[in-house]
């Protein structure tokens, strides 16, 4: 997913400029989900037949929100995406957490439907679902606050700075992580706004960073995408639904409350467009020790 930048708190600036360390919780419930198409007039019996895309279009494509396992995970990547780091409120108690997650809950439900949320003054911006997801992620502050620190898992911690980072605690932390999925970006861009006013009484954005990648059909399915460098970008994943997935992903059952959940460390890597284009073909790839035409390392220095 390769990143761009939104406003930060009342200014303009760099993304996050350190990891942030979340544990995801686990969404229970039976798997639901609605997938609609509009239903063909003047039908011609000679005519050729409607193509999957034309017959269900992508935008009318859902990811289900109740699972063993939270969406947005495993779930195959979409184009768009958000990240939302919020901080809790002063005086927001444990059952006002769980006040806000039940909102969170039934809205979200609604928007990976493709239903407006509860309050939505712009529902027609609710009915194009393009595959949502929302994946809910906690940190250690707000683990402390619902349950107590003997809850807090030892790793959900601060991370140690890189040598070469430049860490700015506005782009720092947070207690509620918000990752946003969809595969078209107004779709996003809605579901963020109506998630983020849900949670006004309780919360407030403390960082905000989007991202994109290939949008569905640009490429064959399962292939590797490049990042604005030009760069062949990651290739080394699990394959969801295989036993090393499973292993390296989800928490197991000595977790306790974290079982099936699984954590996250988000770290935001600049790219200076100008200085790269700056460098020739040879010097770019010198710079990662890959090939740009294939990604392969033989013979290039770094290998």
């Amino acid at each position: 997913m390769t990143a761009e930048q939104d406003a930060g708190p009342g200014r303009r600036r760099a993304g996050p400029s350190r990891r942030l360390l979340v544990g995801g919780g686990v969404a229970a419930g039976g798997a639901l989900t609605a997938i609609g198409a509009d239903q063909m007039l003047g039908w011609d019996e000679h005519a050729p037949a409607a193509s999957p895309d034309q017959a269900s279009p992508h935008g009318s494509r859902t990811e289900p929100f109740h699972g063993v396992h939270q969406t947005g995970i495993a779930t195959v990547p979409q184009a768009h995406a958000t990240f939302l780091a919020l901080d809790q409120r002063d005086g927001v108690d444990r059952d006002g957490l769980r006040r806000m997650l039940r909102i969170l809950t039934d809205d979200t439900d609604r928007l990976t439907r493709g239903e407006p949320a509860l309050a939505d003054s712009k529902p027609e911006l609710g009915l194009v679902p393009a595959r949502p997801t929302v994946t809910f992620g906690f940190g250690p502050d707000l683990v402390a606050r619902a349950a107590g620190d003997a809850a807090v898992p030892s790793w959900l911690r601060a991370l140690p700075p890189f040598s070469i980072d430049r860490l700015d605690p506005a782009w720092t932390g947070g207690d509620l992580l918000l990752h946003l999925g969809a595969a078209d970006p107004v779709t996003a861009a809605h579901a963020a706004r109506m998630l983020v006013k849900d949670c006004r009484g309780f919360a407030a954005v403390r960082w905000r960073q989007t991202g994109f990648r290939r949008s569905h059909g640009a490429e064959p399915a399962g292939t590797t995408m490049r990042n604005p460098f030009g760069r062949i970008d990651g290739s080394a994943n699990p394959t969801p639904g295989t036993v090393e997935f499973d292993r390296l992903v989800w928490c197991g059952a000595d977790h306790d409350w974290l079982a099936g959940g699984s954590s996250l460390v988000l770290r935001r890597i600049a790219m200076n467009l100008d200085k790269w284009d700056r460098l020739d073909r040879s010097d770019r790839e010198q710079a990662v020790g890959r090939s740009l035409s294939n990604g392969a390392a033989d013979g290039l220095p770094g290998a």
